[in-house]
């Protein structure tokens, strides 16, 4: 008999009635592990059992293949998909070794059915491995292509993260070398480097991280961004200016400017990378912000409405001027204040900024990015400080000064106490607690 035939002779009925009643008859003089029972009025087959269908069914998991198509382990051994049923109800799948001839049914879900053909025992030994290392290649890719992290980083955090039997470590190939595996991943999704000043940069390049709102202000290569006015002349080279409109905000509305150039972090083609930051410097709106950034101080259940009375002392031009702050708090940090809130935390700490610059090197996490790393960089940077502008207004406390911060935390669990024996309202406590929040 065929073995094709033999796999898909349950699309048959007739067909299977007959190869199982020449079966059961071949073997009527031994010890039957095959029971079939026959219609009295009709050929088709009605029942036939096994010993091996009482048994529980087998795991199923799925795994990808190097061509990324799915594929199915069942207790160690792979399975490729071959076809679907006549009536398009179940899957068939084979043994990935092509010298086994086992056959596995399922539902259109991968649910284990059971095994097809004349035998559901391999012909080679199961090799577990395979799988975990599929696996771990798939998920290496996925990264490869979402992120912009080192790919040999990817890879060794992958290996670490998988817990590899040592069976799979084995055929593994060189883990210093696995990086270099998934470059042609991340070609797939980054733009070719470009050898020159002069490139085009792709639309989600110039967005935030959420690919949502601009983020590119000004290319001096790009004819929009050019000026129409007469008497205008381009500069020489190109310069690409970055930021959000709500940093943009503040930057016009302060009275006080810090700005400094870096060499270290700029891409290959550009001379220097500018970077300006901007503070508020209004008395009043200085004393709200400071008392939204004491908002993590004060008991969680006061939080909601502290944070709604902080508008009360502003007149229409401050609430205006802080609009765009006041809404980003309020429809992302006040959604979760359980994650910010460290009142009832007993070990709170202070993060401390030691410059700018070398926040963003370290960001950069390499010399020299190429354009699209650099690029990258700055929309997951952008993002990161619209979660951090009121610290951005706070300032930089020297981490040496451990003196200071001792007495801060006895200043404040002493305030902590007045509040607990009624000495002085929440709103007393928020307005002390805000003098802790750091100067510029």
């Amino acid at each position: 008999m065929a073995a094709e035939d033999i796999t898909m002779m349950d699309d048959d009925p007739s067909y299977l009635c007959s190869s199982i009643s020449t079966e059961c008859s071949s073997t009527s003089s031994s010890s039957s592990f095959i029971e079939c029972s026959l219609s009295p009025s009709s050929s088709s087959l009605t029942e036939c059992s096994s010993p091996s269908a009482d048994l529980s069914k087998p795991t199923v998991n799925n795994t990808v293949s190097n061509k990324r198509r799915l594929m199915l382990d069942i207790e160690g051994y792979n399975f490729q998909f071959k076809d679907f049923s006549t009536d398009q109800t179940k899957k068939f799948w084979r043994c990935a070794n092509r010298a086994c001839r086992v056959i596995v049914h399922t539902t259109l879900e991968n649910e284990f059915i059971r095994y097809g053909g004349k035998s559901s025992t391999h012909c080679h030994l199961p090799n577990p491995s395979a799988s975990q290392v599929r696996d771990l290649r798939e998920a290496m890719r996925k990264r490869a292509e979402n992120e912009t992290t080192s790919l040999q980083l990817i890879a060794e955090q992958e290996v670490r993260q998988a817990l590899l039997t040592g069976e799979a470590l084995a055929v593994l190939p060189r883990i210093n070398a696995l990086g270099h595996n998934l470059v042609n991943q991340r070609r797939k999704t980054t733009p070719p480097v470009p050898q020159s000043s002069s490139f085009f940069i792709p639309e989600s390049f110039t967005k935030d991280y959420c690919d949502k709102d601009r983020l590119l202000l000004y290319d001096s290569d790009d004819p929009k961004f050019q000026l129409q006015q007469p008497g205008y002349i381009r500069s020489e080279g190109r310069m690409l200016i970055w930021s959000s409109d709500i940093q943009l905000n503040i930057l016009f509305n302060s009275q006080k400017l810090h700005m400094d150039g870096t060499f270290s972090t700029t891409p290959p083609n550009f001379k220097q990378v500018f970077i300006i930051q901007a503070f508020l410097h209004n008395t009043l709106i200085r004393s709200v912000v400071r008392r939204m950034m004491a908002l993590a101080l004060v008991p969680e259940k006061f939080v909601s409405t502290l944070f709604d009375d902080l508008q009360n002392d502003l007149d229409e031009d401050e609430r205006d001027e802080l609009a765009p702050l006041f809404n980003y708090f309020s429809s992302f940090w006040l959604q979760r204040p359980s994650m910010w809130n460290v009142f009832d935390i007993p070990n709170r700490t202070n993060n401390f900024s030691e410059g700018y610059n070398n926040r963003f090197t370290k960001r950069l996490d390499k010399w020299h990015p190429n354009i699209w790393y650099f690029i990258d960089a700055i929309r997951k940077e952008v993002d990161t400080i619209h979660s951090m502008i009121a610290q951005i207004n706070m300032g930089v406390c020297p981490r040496t000064q451990r003196l200071i911060t001792r007495i801060a935390e006895d200043r404040i669990n002493e305030l902590y106490d007045r509040f607990e024996h009624n000495t002085i309202t929440v709103q007393e406590l928020l307005g002390k607690l805000s003098f802790f929040v750091p100067n510029d």
